[in-house]
């Protein structure tokens, strides 16, 4: 099986960074494949903007081609809510900002691979912070370092683990 060590490679492609009160997944972050090959990622970093806050991906996590992976502040919160998604992992020990911050993720050498900048203020979209709905990347190929190319989920709850609600193949 190759592994596949390249920028855009898996991308950061939905983040819940502050779920609405009455529904309390926690935090999570979606990885996204977006290469025709399967990639080991285990023992891969995701960090916040604090390089003291790391989540080590736990060994053999293979993502297949077009596959995902959320990794979960708290799994057993997600899976109240997300009982039919399979595909999670955690618990990270940090929390997301809620007025936003840079996350990131290195791999097994310490190479960074995809880091993401969000916020909660315009141009962002300011709906998924503590309404609910998640952010979403409109489109995998898409710069996702631009306010532009992500949406407020038209799911309330997000879509962990599949294609994104906002999903624009235009």
């Amino acid at each position: 099986m190759p592994i596949i060590l390249a920028e855009d490679s898996i991308i950061i492609n939905e983040i819940n960074y502050n779920s609405a009160d009455s529904l309390f997944p926690k935090d999570w972050v979606e990885l996204y494949n977006v290469t025709a090959e399967p990639i080991d990622i285990g023992n891969w970093i995701f960090k916040d903007d604090n390089d003291e806050h790391e989540f080590i991906i736990p060994d053999n996590q293979i993502l297949p081609p077009g596959g995902y992976i959320v990794i979960c502040d708290s799994l057993d919160a997600f899976n109240i809510l997300f009982q039919d998604v399979d595909n999670a992992i955690g618990d990270f020990d940090f929390k997301l900002k809620n007025d936003g911050e840079l996350i990131r993720l290195f791999d097994t050498g310490g190479a960074l691979i995809d880091s993401v900048r969000y916020n909660d203020i315009e141009p962002w979209p300011i709906i998924p912070d503590g309404n609910g709905p998640t952010l979403e990347l409109i489109h995998p190929s898409l710069d996702n370092n631009r306010a532009e190319n992500w949406a407020a989920s038209n799911s309330n709850n997000g879509t962990p683990g599949e294609i994104n609600s906002v999903y624009d193949d235009e």
